[in-house]
């Protein structure tokens, strides 16, 4: 498995290869921004600007941010409603820098790709306001259900069947190690992981989806 520090490295890997396959959050963009952007969305239904960075303060504590905000204000009954609002937001979010520039450039002679987990909806929303245009995205619960999220092989066998491209011309780029390249490094695909420290995972798992 091959590791850079930033993103923009990849461009460095692949140049014998003729796909590649990003994932998306905190691969491409940084998740927190999506995180910050429910929360804002959340205090704004509510009315209370103050519950924003009360929940982002939990959520880097490693606690249940919507949940201990909610039950704080008395309004645990609304948490229905709020989760709603998180998980069917428009979201306020943008590439890392370069992104966008790079893949431009690699889809000069590449196919390029995204397989992303995570619930419709939510990964559509982003994908549409971050503006990529790649040859093909497959979002794993889709294709059926949670279950096919990482690490099942399936998101990648299509997507190498939609691009007409062997597994070993192809690479996989993404940020989680503990499931990310699964998948792909049993598939023979190349991996690349983007050490993202400022990333979610570096948090823990705490997403609320």
């Amino acid at each position: 498995m091959l590791k850079v520090e930033n993103i923009l490295e990849v461009e460095k890997y692949i140049n014998d290869l003729e796909a590649v396959i990003f994932d998306l959050d905190d691969t491409l963009y940084s998740e927190k921004q999506y995180v910050r952007s429910g929360y804002r969305k959340i205090a704004d239904y509510f009315g209370r600007p103050e519950m924003e960075d009360e929940m982002w303060d939990v959520f880097e504590a490693g606690g249940k941010a919507i949940d201990n905000v909610l039950e704080k204000h008395g309004l645990i009954s609304k948490k229905s409603e709020a989760l709603h609002i998180y998980r069917s937001q428009i979201p306020d979010i943008e590439l890392y820098q370069g992104v966008s520039e790079m893949i431009a450039r690699i889809k000069k002679n590449k196919k390029v790709g995204i397989i992303t987990d995570g619930r419709p909806e939510g990964q559509r929303a982003k994908l549409k306001v971050l503006g990529i245009e790649v040859d093909k995205v497959i979002v794993t619960d889709e294709l059926g259900g949670i279950e096919f999220r990482k690490p099942n092989p399936r998101g990648f066998r299509l997507m190498m069947k939609e691009l007409d491209v062997d597994f070993s011309k192809a690479c996989y780029v993404g940020d989680n190690r503990s499931k990310d390249f699964i998948a792909p490094q049993k598939l023979g695909m190349r991996c690349i992981w983007f050490r993202n420290r400022d990333g979610i995972y570096n948090l823990g798992e705490r997403k609320q989806r």
